[in-house]
């Protein structure tokens, strides 16, 4: 176990990614001040501080006297092209300010429509709106780096899984479903072959990166198990779960259909390449630069995660 008296902060501490990154840095002996604008959902361990980050002077307020912050707040979906620009920019400024590192937990969209594995490499070619927002956060947060303000890394993360995951697709439409004894969705071919992370072990690349000076001024991707197409993985969870149910293949409309009702879908045909075409990401420059991760299997990540929601079913 490893020890600070600097402060680690997460915007975004409250679930998901940002939960687990600060009950992670918690076990590491970190002081962890965790922020939200509820307050609610903070692990045991973290200090709880109540903020709005949208609210420049709140960010700045919330982490001051940090050493590492950890931008791993969300959005809801429909507002990530009026909300985002502005979280990230007041992130930026409150790093600056406490003069700590900023890691951003980013996602892939950034690269658009591709063709073969997706590396650090490969060029970004952004089509629509989400992904060119996508684009523009990185180049606006490495420009900060590069221009002296603030040291920063980005954690680019494949869709992901794991305990308190609600809104990752794979726990939505697959994870939850079967802890439930219903059938698992999915809307798109099901033997394509595509990069699902456990949210433990992305957490503890993103940990990994604020806590290493070698992750400073570039993109990571975090290390996930091993590439399955859609099938097998949900075959998997279905045996894991004991419920072995035929998933429901949704054509490429229905999304769309629904979008009129859940707003969460909408603008979600710009992202069809995600799911129509092999999604596969490279994470070997993070193997070469900080040694492999020890990750976690699928076979344990989902009993796992079909474990946690049975017990929050409860």
């Amino acid at each position: 176990m490893t020890t600070s008296d600097a402060t680690t902060v997460v915007l975004g501490a409250g679930s998901g990614l940002g939960a687990e990154i600060a009950r992670q840095l918690v076990a590491l002996g970190h002081q962890v001040r965790g922020v939200t604008r509820s307050g609610n959902g903070i692990p045991v361990g973290v200090a709880n501080h109540r903020a709005d980050i949208l609210d420049r002077s709140a960010a700045v307020a919330a982490c001051r006297g940090a050493s590492v912050v950890h931008l791993a707040a969300n959005v809801p979906y429909p507002n990530w092209l009026d909300t985002f620009p502005a979280m990230v920019d007041n992130a930026i400024v409150a790093a600056e300010s406490a003069g700590a590192k900023l890691v951003f937990t980013d996602n892939l969209y950034a690269y658009g429509p591709v063709d073969g594995p997706i590396s650090e490499q490969t060029p970004e070619k952004p089509v629509g709106p989400k992904e060119r927002l996508r684009s523009r956060l990185g180049r606006t947060l490495l420009d900060a780096h590069e221009r002296g303000r603030v040291r920063v890394t980005i954690g680019r993360v494949s869709d992901y899984y794991g305990p308190d995951a609600r809104m990752s697709l794979p726990d939505e439409l697959v994870l939850e479903p079967l802890a439930r004894g219903r059938n698992p969705l999915w809307f798109a071919p099901l033997d394509l072959p595509h990069t699902f992370g456990y949210s433990v072990d992305t957490a503890k690349a993103l940990v990994v990166l604020g806590d290493d000076d070698r992750a400073d001024g570039r993109v990571w991707h975090t290390p996930a198990a091993e590439t399955l197409a859609v099938s097998d993985f949900i075959s998997l969870a279905g045996s894991i779960s004991g419920r072995i149910r035929r998933p429901l293949r949704l054509p490429g409309a229905v999304p769309r259909l629904m979008s009129l009702y859940d707003k969460r879908l909408r603008g979600y045909g710009e992202l069809d390449h995600q799911r129509t075409k092999p999604w596969i990401v490279d994470h070997a420059a993070f193997d070469r630069t900080f040694g492999p991760l020890p990750l976690t299997s699928h076979e344990d990540g989902i009993a796992h995660t079909i474990a946690w929601y049975r017990d929050a079913l409860r």
